[in-house]
């Protein structure tokens, strides 16, 4: 068997570590654009929700009938 030389093995050594790195990197960018986009569809979801509750809310305030206005008498 040939022994690889000083040279070899620390080139190999740098490339794994920097393969290592970039697959983690890889790994975590993948993760966040995961979150970022979890987070997006539930803001869509929360808006959506929202704008659907405050239309509601619009529409029972037109239904419902106008309530007047009373002064009070002033105390004499």
């Amino acid at each position: 068997m040939i022994n690889p030389s000083k040279q070899r093995m620390a080139a190999d050594n740098q490339f794994l570590k920097l393969q290592t790195q970039s697959l983690s990197r890889g790994r975590i960018t993948s993760d966040m654009d995961s979150i970022i986009q979890q987070r997006a569809e539930n803001m869509a979801r929360l808006k959506g929700l929202r704008l659907a509750k405050e239309a509601q809310d619009r529409a029972t305030a037109l239904a419902a009938p106008a309530v007047k206005k009373t002064r009070r008498k002033a105390a004499q």
